[in-house]
């Protein structure tokens, strides 16, 4: 009896020339889970037909495909995710490591690239794999948690899965995840001397963004075309209380820059580092929190479109993403 193991499964990625058209993936994202859904609306035949059934037919209508996934992060598959979610991409440097500005895109029609993410689970026929194109990502969630490793967890709608008739192959990298307890924190400017902040246990942020599919009467089943609309950032963090410091910016509603960096200390072309700049962030809850052995604070905050975290389409944006790695393209 055969059977396909799942330790033997893994996930690829590639950007799209023409959205929606598969790709072969070009990467290899190291995940925990990856679970697509093809998903079909089901239209119901329930006319009266003088007998005593409901039930008297069932035709396939729209499909629209979704997968969610996530696991550690690495400084550098982090980037493809980032350019799908956010649209603009500005990479500089002549030799690695490579600096990848990512921030939103403000130009044009505002449309981010696709991809195509590649499941290979030895299950298809043929090749093993199924793809999932056109694949627009609707939420990216960065953890941070000081005793653990740093992780990602991302949702996206997409076209019907197709299955190519190549088996992929395997492209991993040799960059490794970075432990929480690596990264700096500012609170008021940058995370160096001055507004660096030690006393922060974890951090969540996650960029949100509207993705709507529409279907149309084109004949076929897949959506005509999957619009991505404005983006959100929010976030929350865990912050050890040693004054009133942090309630007394939540009451004055100071909406301070946040800067999260994380490195993995390597120097020259083994340098992996990711940051995230937020130039204002607005404190929406503030709550001192007795539950364990000292007062902490847990805060949620939303960023605020501003002029500084933007890139070269201009207009405005609540956030930066920096990745430094030895990618030269995405």
């Amino acid at each position: 009896m055969a059977v396909n193991p799942v330790a033997r499964r893994f996930v690829g990625i590639a950007k799209e020339v023409t959205p929606g058209t598969p790709v072969a993936m070009a990467s290899t994202l190291p995940v925990d889970k990856f679970d697509p859904s093809d998903d079909v609306t089901m239209l119901d035949d329930q006319a009266l037909r003088g007998s005593m059934s409901k039930q008297y037919g069932q035709i396939a209508g729209p499909i629209l495909s979704s997968w969610d996934m996530g696991g550690p992060m690495f400084g550098d598959g982090l980037g493809h995710l980032l350019y799908n979610l956010l649209g603009e991409l500005a990479t500089t440097g002549a030799s690695a490591p490579y600096t990848h500005a990512f921030t939103l895109l403000n130009s044009g029609n505002g449309q981010p690239p696709t991809h195509t993410f590649t499941d290979r689970t030895a299950l298809p026929a043929t090749s093993g794999a199924r793809q999932y194109p056109y694949s627009c990502i609707s939420e990216l969630t960065l953890n941070w948690n000081a005793e653990q490793l740093c992780t990602w967890e991302a949702k996206a709608q997409c076209w019907p899965s197709v299955v190519p008739a190549v088996a992929p192959t395997n492209a991993l990298s040799s960059v490794v995840p970075v432990p929480s307890w690596r990264a700096a924190f500012g609170i008021g400017g940058p995370a160096s001397a001055g507004t660096k902040v030690d006393n922060i246990t974890e951090m969540s942020i996650t960029i949100s963004r509207e993705v709507t599919p529409y279907h149309t009467a084109d004949g076929t089943q897949a959506p005509y075309v999957i619009a991505r609309g404005p983006i959100d950032v929010t976030g929350k963090f865990t912050r050890i209380a040693e004054d009133e410091s942090q309630l007394l910016d939540y009451l004055a509603n100071a909406q301070p820059q946040l800067q999260i960096l994380l490195s993995n200390g390597g120097a020259a072309g083994g340098l992996v580092s990711v940051q995230v700049d937020m130039a204002k962030v607005g404190y929406r809850t503030n709550k001192i929190n007795s539950g364990g052995t000292v007062f902490v604070y847990d805060v949620e905050f939303q960023a605020i479109a501003n002029t500084t975290n933007v890139g070269t389409s201009g207009g405005l944006a609540p956030a930066k993403v920096t990745l430094q790695n030895a990618v030269t393209s995405y």
